[in-house]
């Protein structure tokens, strides 16, 4: 009923929701609120409590998680919001080479990757993949190569004026060789050149060398932080 491959829409007397399988690694239930409060977030708490689930939110506003910790709710991750202004960036007229529209036809190349780059937990669904590209107008994927591999990809969104770095990584075996900031670079020169305002960005608190890689470019924290909560059974 929970873990579908597909978000399903869930609506009862205390409020409506989505659900899915978090990615394909976990037995997660990815749940994300639509209207409903202490209510909904208490009766979810007991039903996977009941039913033996696990349910992590999607990303909730730090200011705004009071009511799900009061339902029983517990922080699993915090995740920063770091934001580059591209008015301090110099304009690049260099040719920014693998970069591409991104469609569903490029989403099991990413998914591939996922698995060489982050940890299970924050590896990708197809489903993910699908809800990344209809968050923003214009997506692209910038693919990052050595030696004939590909081995990091970016995710740039674009609504108006604005960008979103919503994914982006390297493979583990290739990190710490200056690949991730070559990646970054091309990301914010093509940026710079589509005229973007700013990018912004989350990244997970703990993440202190992804955290190192954006602020040594130019990327400054901002006074949003997003939490994913999880169900008080998630341990």
């Amino acid at each position: 009923m929970f873990l579908t491959n597909e978000k399903k829409k869930h609506s009862t007397w205390q409020g409506t929701f989505y659900t899915r399988k978090w990615n394909d690694q976990t037995p997660v239930v990815y749940f994300e609120k639509l209207y409903g409060g202490r209510p909904l977030l208490k009766k979810i708490n007991q039903l996977a409590l009941q039913d033996n689930l696990i349910f992590n939110s999607s990303m909730v506003d730090e200011n705004n998680s009071a009511v799900w910790q009061s339902a029983g709710w517990e922080v699993l991750e915090k995740l920063n919001v770091l934001s580059l202004n591209l008015k301090n960036i110099k304009q690049s007229d260099k040719n920014i080479e693998n970069v591409d529209v991104f469609t569903d036809a490029k989403i099991p190349e990413v998914l591939k990757l996922d698995q060489d780059i982050f940890d299970p937990y924050w590896q990708n669904s197809s489903a993910a993949f699908k809800e990344t590209i209809e968050s923003c107008v214009h997506n692209y994927l910038f693919i990052q190569k050595a030696d004939d591999d590909t081995v990091g990809y970016g995710i740039l969104g674009i609504t108006r004026n604005y960008g979103f770095l919503q994914r982006f990584g390297i493979v583990k075996k290739y990190q710490n060789r200056g690949l991730g900031k070559k990646l970054l670079e091309n990301i914010v020169a093509f940026s710079k050149q589509k005229k973007l305002v700013n990018v912004r960005l989350n990244t997970q608190t703990q993440n202190k060398h992804a955290q190192s890689l954006y602020l040594n470019n130019g990327f400054v924290y901002t006074k949003t932080n997003f939490l994913i909560l999880a169900t008080s059974n998630h341990k």
